[in-house]
């Protein structure tokens, strides 16, 4: 630990576990990634009102939940007794039509925050555009996890390039990315929660065509339907894709693991695939953890065309197919398949891609912006 960083505590906010979802993960990432670079972090776990306050992370040390009288002032009585502040930003999970609570968050904080844009749209609703002027204006820094990301800002609200950092986002690097490829039972990948929009019935449709070839494949769609659809749902979504496989004669080749898992079990997921396919219908989507985790571990990546993909195209570790097209996503599921030189290549591409997002070296990008924003607040930089 420096001299600069010893006195300097950091508070992140955001959903943090047992809360169950990509971003909760995130939060508690980049507090140990930051913890492991010298600053003391902590986290502020924001709380839906119908989500139970169960046993949580240890470095909890203040929760903000939806329904709390006054919840955006007290939050930011919090925040002020620490030195920096990084918030996580996504619409839907502060208080308020398009989480519009953080405004007042905001106006009550003493310093201005570092803030981590984990979604950047192209066509922000009023409410949407509200929120985002508030971020963009009370923050000392922005933090976007890509180019596209940072051009689509820049084309929506009126900000400072100097003030927008582009930090990817972090991925575990795998010491042994997977097994001896199995040409007689190759694995097929997709996991994280689950729920309309992830375009798994496309994937199974792409299986069934393979076999029509005499190919079959094996499909493992690991993890829980997101809590939210579940609680609105149920299980829905899961069960027509399991009579979709049924029809079309793939069910002894399609696999659920419909449990929450731990992040080892996930990497033990990731060993075992031979390929990953993102078949995602949103073409708006900015960022994906599980594709950057994907090519950390070095696997190549079928995705369908959103934004981070295509960004990612040129990389050479990813194939990056129509939304929608099971034909096109059954074409690269074959080519990966038999084609030994190019799946090398692309596991090549996705490990060097990967080295570049792994969570050591995105913590000490968090903490050398934090102690620039630290500069940026005592000598009273201008918002």
């Amino acid at each position: 630990m420096n001299d600069r960083e010893q006195f300097s505590r950091t508070l992140v906010v955001g959903t943090a576990p047992p809360t169950r979802c990509g971003l909760a993960t995130y939060t508690m990432n980049v507090q140990q990634a930051l913890g492991a670079n010298g600053v003391d972090a902590r986290i502020m776990r924001l709380l839906n009102r119908f989500e139970p306050s169960r046993p949580a992370y240890d470095d909890i040390v203040a929760t903000w939940r939806d329904g709390d009288r006054d919840g955006a002032i007290h939050a930011a009585e919090v925040a002020n007794e620490f030195d920096r502040v990084l918030v996580q930003h996504e619409y839907g999970i502060y208080p308020g039509a398009e989480g519009e609570s953080i405004i007042e968050f905001l106006a009550h904080l003493e310093r201005p925050p570092v803030i981590v844009l984990h979604t950047v749209l192209a066509q922000p609703n009023p409410i949407q555009a509200r929120v985002l002027d508030a971020v963009v204006t009370n923050a000392s820094s922005l933090v976007v996890h890509g180019t596209t990301a940072r051009d689509r800002l820049f084309d929506t609200v009126a900000v400072d390039p100097d003030r927008v950092a582009v930090i990817p986002h972090g991925a575990t690097i795998r010491k042994r990315h997977s097994a001896a490829f199995d040409e007689t039972r190759p694995v097929m990948l997709t996991w994280g929660l689950i729920g309309p929009g992830k375009g798994l019935e496309h994937g199974i449709a792409a299986v069934a065509q393979l076999r029509e070839m005499g190919v079959d494949v094996h499909f493992l769609i690991a993890g829980a339907t997101h809590p939210n659809i579940r609680n609105t749902d149920g299980e829905r979504y899961r069960h027509g894709l399991q009579r979709q496989s049924e029809e079309l004669g793939v069910a002894d080749l399609i696999h659920f693991d419909n449990r929450y898992c731990s992040w080892r079990e996930q990497q033990e997921w990731i060993d075992a695939a031979a390929f990953v396919l993102l078949p995602y219908d949103n073409p708006d989507q900015v960022t994906s953890g599980v594709l950057v985790e994907a090519m950390a571990a070095g696997k190549p990546v079928i995705a369908t065309a959103f934004a981070h993909a295509r960004e990612l195209e040129p990389t050479g570790a990813l194939f990056v197919v129509d939304h929608g097209s099971s034909t096109q996503i059954a074409a690269a599921m074959y080519a990966l398949m038999t084609d030994l030189e190019l799946r090398g290549r692309m596991e090549t591409a996705a490990r060097i891609e990967g080295m570049r997002c792994d969570w050591g070296v995105v913590g000490h990008h968090y903490a050398e912006l934090l102690h620039s924003s630290e500069q940026f607040a005592i000598t009273g930089g201008s918002r």
